[in-house]
């Protein structure tokens, strides 16, 4: 079909959008292109030109889309608490759609055109701020629930059971590490968003796939949570800095390849399997920290501190010094046909941890938001004294 008959056929600016959010769901944002917006709607991307000038208009509307989704809270209570409302309906909306933050904050203008920030801006006026002052206060409001790096519905870390993450398939440049402390999240991307690799959570699992970008894009992981890892095929140059947090598992699939990761000390026997087909892999154990290793017959340049072989001829069995007498250690499988897996040891640096943020009356903390409109009702009562 012609663009032409293809747009007489029902493709509308409507359908295109939901198509675009739904494929950025699924892919994330990187993964949004025109082309692929295309085959995801089966038409030509001729078509979609009939909607659309281009890429930056699309997330224009996927913009306008998500603020348009944003439930408008009930008024009533006093103007904090619907302020409160409005952000938490704001916060629960860009939580629910992958990506929301990047597509947000590449289009702020679209907050000021937003129900929300009306709903804010009123509600800042009735508190008694000025129109213009009101204005500007929304609009951070909004920045800093969109740019928030905890999303809505990550459980807060209150369990002792592992949590689990896997760099999905097709995913390069991934970093896994330790946040800070006083992390209450199950994971968060770092400030500089272009530095992010996009993740979401699947039932008990944060799932992480980065398909494009320069350089590296990083996850901070709860270090107070127990962790499982998952490496899936194919994947390539990913780096787990595991130093600060309680490995319990590493499993790496078929197909990666350039792998990197410092393991922690273990606590109980912690497995680690490298799959038939995975290549180069380097494992950096924190010294002191033993390992009992069985390498199937045929896994090719095996590196076992000063073990080396080209090719197992037959099954190895191979442990460190420590092992005979740790409670706690590594249990590692290198399966055939593995290629260039390599075992040694680092010394991990100690760090400090960070300090927490000061405390609300009654041991509790505050949010930035809090901060804010604590901020407000200071501003105001001072222009009533």
């Amino acid at each position: 079909m012609s663009p032409e008959e293809e747009k007489q056929r029902g493709l509308t600016r409507e359908r295109l959008v939901d198509a675009a959010l739904a494929l950025v769901n699924a892919e994330g944002l990187d993964s949004l292109s025109m082309r692929a917006l295309a085959d995801r709607l089966e038409v030509k991307a001729a078509s979609l030109y009939w909607h659309v000038r281009d890429r930056r208009e699309l997330v224009e509307l996927l913009a306008e889309s998500i603020l348009e989704g944003v439930p408008r809270p009930r008024r009533g209570g006093g103007w904090r608490p619907s302020a409160v409302a409005t952000a938490e309906a704001l916060r629960r909306r860009v939580s629910a759609q992958q990506d929301a933050t990047r597509i947000l904050l590449e289009v702020p203008e679209a907050l000021e055109h937003s129900g929300t920030f009306v709903d804010l801006k009123t509600q800042l006026e009735v508190a008694g701020l000025p129109s213009v002052e009101a204005g500007q206060v929304a609009l951070m409001v909004m920045t800093n629930v969109i740019s928030a790096r905890v999303p809505a519905d990550l459980p807060v870390v209150d369990s002792a059971a592992p949590a689990s993450i896997a760099v999905d398939t097709g995913s390069r440049g991934v970093v896994l590490r330790a946040g800070t402390p006083d992390m209450e999240a199950l994971f968060r991307v770092p400030h500089d968003q272009s530095a992010a690799a996009p993740a979401v959570l699947r039932g008990e699992t944060v799932v992480v796939r980065r398909l494009r970008g320069i350089g590296l894009g990083e996850i901070e992981l709860n270090p107070r949570r127990p962790w499982r890892v998952q490496v899936q095929a194919p994947t390539w140059n990913i780096r787990i800095d595991a130093a600060g947090l309680d490995l319990r598992e590493l499993n790496v699939d078929s197909g990666a390849a350039k792998l990197q990761c410092f393991l922690p000390r273990p606590h109980g026997v912690v497995p680690i399997h490298i799959s038939s087909g995975v290549a180069d892999v380097g494992l950096h154990r924190a010294a002191g920290a033993a390992v009992v290793a069985n390498v199937s017959t045929g896994a090719v340049k095996v590196r076992l501190d000063d073990f080396s072989t080209r090719v197992t001829v037959s099954d190895v069995h191979w442990q460190s010094r420590e092992a005979s007498i740790a409670a706690d250690r590594y249990e590692l499988q290198i399966s055939t046909g593995a290629v260039k897996i390599a075992l040694d040891s680092y010394e991990p640096q100690e760090t400090t941890p960070a300090a927490a943020a000061e405390p609300r009356a009654g041991g509790k903390h505050a949010s930035a938001l809090e901060i804010l409109l604590d901020g407000v009702e200071a501003r105001v009562g001072r222009k009533a004294e």
